[in-house]
């Protein structure tokens, strides 16, 4: 007689974990070593370059070395910006001045940086990298610990299959383009994974005000935080709604105090000129993956009229799907998903890198729906890697009709799944 197979979970040996934690750390330890020994935007030259050493981090080690050297009512000052980052006996290194970074964070954001201001600003650009690094090992931690936790709480025990697949979610995380384009570029997106992987595994353990507290952090990236606090408050999670307030309120009112009122009128003058962001010399369309980017990728005569008529009514209806669909619970991938999508595609700035949030809802899916989750990442990755040329062929940006697609096919999957069979199948059908 055969037996059957058992449904236990299979108990993997501290030997295995530690050899896969030791093969973790060696990954990311290599990709840390890449970067710093063959990356052109980490290869140090104190000679002319034609790019800037450590790329975007730039911006944000200036703007905060002028807030820490007293400066910082010039933060705004486009031509001063501009010197301070041409500065060699500054930075350390002259680069092509055809290219700059402009100051558009808030003068929280740039308070934050304070502490790698106190460096030179080489050894910031390898204290930032390997945070960076850090950021990107920890989420993929924590993303391994959500999926197993969505599994316990749902069936009592997570099966061997579900808990083989959440050990090596990780190997996703280190292979998708978003990530590596966010670390290259020295972005910030990596650190908002960790700070959404950290909060969403807080509110996992029934501790919805740390979570709360946690999120609010990324209110300095103000483009990826409305969304989700106001989705929490519809749902009743009003301790995750307090605690993002209170975070929020510490950081902007320390900075309020801080920063005179001057430079908060200066930085309400750069806010109103982010609707007309993808007018600016040197943005990217083909990087974009917000709505605003359909618009702007049309001849100059029906961009304005487009602007209301492709973005207004998108955006309703992305809106819609997330406050009012609930055929997903609030944790699962799905909306998470949904609502991390329409983030991105209703700010009015997200590059291809900030893609890496949804790493968080596809890599979780992969235990429980695999080959929709590798769907939706083989998809956002292909999306990533031809957006060039995809923009240059057919001039539509790639990136926003994927994440529209996407959430307009989670939100039919609900309205499906909850709808009787005596609708889906024929009368008398006997299968």
């Amino acid at each position: 007689m055969s037996k059957i197979p058992s449904t236990e979970p299979v108990a993997y040996s501290s030997t295995g974990n530690a050899r896969l934690g030791w093969l973790q750390l060696l990954v990311f330890a290599g990709i840390a070593c890449s970067y710093l020994l063959f990356a052109p935007n980490y290869a140090w030259n104190a000679e002319e370059t034609g790019t800037a050493y450590g790329a975007d981090f730039l911006q944000e080690w200036v703007g905060a070395r002028m807030v820490l050297t007293g400066h910082v009512s010039e933060l705004y000052n486009v031509e001063v910006f501009r010197a301070w980052q041409y500065d060699p006996n500054l930075v350390g290194f002259a680069w092509k001045t055809d290219q700059y970074f402009p100051p558009v964070y808030p003068p929280s954001h740039y308070a934050l940086f304070t502490p790698f201001a106190m460096m030179s600003y080489r050894m910031a650009v390898v204290a930032w990298l390997l945070l960076l690094i850090g950021a990107a090992w920890f989420s993929a931690k924590l993303i391994a610990d959500i999926a197993n936790h969505k599994q316990n709480s749902e069936n009592g025990n997570s099966t061997s299959e579900v808990a083989n697949k959440a050990r090596y979610l990780w190997l996703g995380l280190v292979l998708f383009p978003s990530l590596l384009f966010s670390i290259t570029l020295g972005q910030k997106s990596v650190c908002w994974l960790f700070l959404i992987c950290l909060s969403w595994r807080l509110l996992q353990c029934h501790r919805d005000y740390a979570s709360g507290m946690v999120f609010g952090i990324l209110s300095i990236k103000p483009t990826l935080f409305f969304l989700l606090p106001l989705v929490m408050l519809r749902n009743g999670k009003w301790r995750f709604f307090v605690g993002a307030s209170v975070s929020v309120c510490a950081i902007w009112g320390t900075t309020a105090c801080l920063i005179p009122i001057d430079t908060w009128m200066a930085f309400a003058k750069v806010v109103g000129t982010t609707g007309n962001y993808a007018e600016n010399i040197g943005y990217r369309l083909d990087w974009s993956c917000n709505l605003m980017t359909m618009a702007y990728s049309l001849p100059t005569e029906l961009t304005q009229w487009c602007k209301w008529a492709i973005c207004i009514p998108l955006s309703i209806y992305l809106l819609y799907c997330v406050f009012e669909d609930r055929h997903f619970a609030i944790d699962s991938p799905e909306k998470g998903l949904m609502i991390l999508g329409s983030t991105l595609l209703i700010s009015p700035h997200t590059y291809h890198y900030d893609l890496c949030i949804l790493l968080l809802p596809i890599l979780c899916l992969v235990t429980t729906a695999g080959q929709r989750a590798f769907a939706y990442y083989g998809l956002l990755a292909i999306g990533v890697t031809v957006a060039s040329e995809f923009q240059e062929f057919f001039h539509l940006p790639i990136l926003p009709i994927l994440l529209v697609a996407m959430v307009c096919e989670l939100r039919l999957q609900g309205v499906f799944l909850d709808r009787p069979r005596s609708f889906l199948v024929p009368a008398g059908f006997k299968g």
